[in-house]
């Protein structure tokens, strides 16, 4: 690639008006994620040892919070807005819980027993649309990552130890102006292994594994 179309290329994609828009996106992509999981209605129990309805709102909480945390960080060093009233994001962060608590509330057990042909909720999309939908979370999670990584850069303060060389060095270094953005970066990683994890549960997804009525199965 050309060096001034790769310049330039990195210049639209570390613009801080691209890093807000990407981030609000795939916020709201993963409430949509949420209200279209049909595995929040299961009464079975999930690796954490809760049902899944409670184990989903966890992972969902735990997602949302790495997004916060990283809106944080875009706030301290791209500010979104002057105008803005101080601590703005706290009313907005408060009302996006608020809306997952109320949908997983609101969420009834639905189980296969009896022969029960109950059907899903009409707001429920197929199977490969509800795929469709992380397959965009984790591909604006991607970008988020590699905005952070090119943003921050490398640290000047080089060291030959391996642990500096690929981990500590990188997102700006591990300094005491930078510790903030060094851990929300990283943080990424732990972003991209949930998304994994929410892919392989839709793409295994069968209603009699998770004891919901076979009319689930679509």
């Amino acid at each position: 690639m050309d060096e001034t179309l790769l310049k330039t290329f990195i210049t639209i994609l570390i613009n801080p008006i691209l890093r807000w828009i990407t981030l609000f996106i795939t916020i709201l992509l993963t409430i949509f994620a949420y209200i279209q999981e049909p595995i929040r209605f299961s009464g079975n129990y999930g690796s954490l040892g809760l049902k899944y309805k409670g184990q989903y709102f966890i992972l969902s909480c735990i997602t949302l919070f790495l997004y916060f945390f990283n809106l944080l960080g875009l706030e301290f060093t791209i500010p979104f807005s002057n105008n803005l009233p101080y601590l703005w994001y706290i009313p907005l962060i408060i009302i996006i819980y608020s809306i997952i608590l109320d949908i997983t509330l609101r969420t009834e057990i639905v189980t296969n027993k009896n022969n029960n042909l109950e059907a899903p909720p009409s707001y429920l999309l197929p199977k490969k649309y509800r795929l469709y939908i992380y397959y965009f979370i984790i591909l604006f999670d991607i970008i988020i990552f590699i905005q952070s990584f090119i943003y921050a850069g490398i640290s000047p303060v080089f060291k030959t130890t391996l642990l500096h060389q690929l981990f500590l060095n990188r997102f700006g270094g591990f300094t005491p102006t930078n510790i903030i953005i060094f851990i929300i970066s990283w943080l990424g990683i732990i972003g991209l292994l949930l998304d994994g994890y929410m892919i392989y549960n839709q793409y295994i997804f069968s209603a009699c594994y998770y004891s919901l009525p076979e009319s689930w199965n679509f």
